[in-house]
């Protein structure tokens, strides 16, 4: 019989794995348990432990909701980047790492691994593993702390992270438009790449994925932000402003903030009915039109009512369904579009869906699997 716990310490989730290490019994964590298992809910481990100003560190437990950290931070003048736009509110520090949320304002400030100096972590062993500290001379060797915690991999389960904070910026320029033609979205982000003008964060939701959450599609939905000093964020405005208007878009939204068309579509990285394969494809930007447009073929050859939408300028693209989960069919079909466009896929749809992966980081990532975890209780 199934058993849901809650801990609300890093002892009570040493305790709950030792118990489950020495039976044997199965332990299910960010993913949903067997019948036979043990399910933990970090909900609990939510304090925000200490916000060092000084060293510009946030050392937060994996049950903190990323909007909630955002305004904690605020009080202080700081921002944690990829928890610094509305679309990852919702979701906790934890979710973040393991399912290898991509920081939208990558573009202008890095990954997100760039972001998580340190982390403890409880491995099914009952035992802490303390990797990185406050400052980049504490991460020598080889480096634990990204190691634990690239995207599901069940090693261990991190129970505190020490995140690299920033100063919040002078203003904030919200940005959202249209465009008829994917030909003439795809030409201004090109140009804008081209330019100087570098977003905050650059986001792109086709009107068959606006259908997917049942709203009224306006065309090739863009969303912008600019950060930074006051001249510096309105002088890149401006120069997208004109780049939109020679390419034939609509702006639908100019203003100080988030903006209401961000809030909106947070939506997208929402828990939901809906569903969504984040960061699942990667490509160059130069190959993603012929992508796009083999996807909609497909889409509309198997009857299936999906849409696009992602980091279009770093060659991101996610997926999202309007059934529960789609055909493993129609995944590999689309994969094989993504390989013939020169990209990759994330790896995450075979994961989630318990497909075990091939080659030699496979390999090796079971071996390091069977180091930590011995008796293979974690995720089994």
């Amino acid at each position: 019989m199934s058993q849901a716990v809650s801990p609300q310490s890093i002892e009570e989730l040493q305790h709950v794995f030792r118990t489950s290490s020495d039976t044997g019994r199965p332990i299910y964590v960010y993913r949903k348990g067997n019948h036979d298992g043990v399910t933990i809910d970090l909900s609990k481990l939510d304090k925000i432990i200490e916000i060092d100003a000084a060293n510009l560190v946030a050392t937060v437990g994996p049950g903190v909701k990323l909007g909630n950290l955002a305004e904690r931070l605020a009080e202080q003048g700081l921002r944690f980047i990829p928890a610094d736009t509305p679309f990852y509110h919702d979701t906790t520090v934890g979710q973040l790492f393991y399912q290898g949320c991509s920081n939208l304002s990558s573009l202008k400030y890095g990954y997100t691994k760039h972001f998580l100096m340190g982390s403890e972590s409880v491995l099914p062993t009952g035992e802490v593993l303390k990797a990185g500290g406050k400052t980049v001379k504490n991460v020598t060797g080889y480096d634990f702390t990204r190691f634990f915690n690239a995207p599901y991999t069940d090693y261990g389960v991190t129970a505190k992270f020490l995140l690299k904070l920033l100063p919040l910026p002078e203003t904030r320029k919200n940005m959202a438009a249209t465009f008829t033609k994917l030909e003439e979205m795809l030409a201004f982000v090109k140009d804008l790449k081209n330019s100087r003008v570098i977003p905050a964060y650059l986001l792109w939701v086709d009107p068959m994925a606006q259908r997917v959450f049942e709203a009224d599609p306006q065309g090739q939905l863009v969303m912008m932000e600019f950060d930074g000093v006051y001249e510096e964020a309105s002088g890149q405005c401006q120069s997208a402003s004109a780049l939109l208007k020679k390419y034939g878009g609509t702006i639908r939204e100019a203003s100080d903030g988030s903006g209401q068309t961000a809030i909106k579509w947070s939506i997208l990285y929402r828990a939901s009915h809906k569903y969504v394969l984040t960061d699942e494809f990667k490509m160059a930007f130069t190959r993603q039109e012929e992508f796009i447009k083999a996807f909609y073929t497909i889409a509309n050859n198997s009857l299936v009512q999906a849409g696009l939408f992602g980091q279009l300028a770093e060659g991101k693209l996610n997926v999202a369904f309007a059934a529960a989960q789609p055909e493993d069919s129609f995944i590999d079909e689309v994969t094989k579009a993504v390989i013939q466009a020169g990209g990759i896929s994330s790896g995450k749809y075979a994961r989630l869906t318990g497909r075990l992966g091939s080659g030699v980081l496979a390999e090796l990532e079971q071996r390091a699997k069977a180091a930590f975890d011995p008796k293979r209780i974690l995720n089994r």
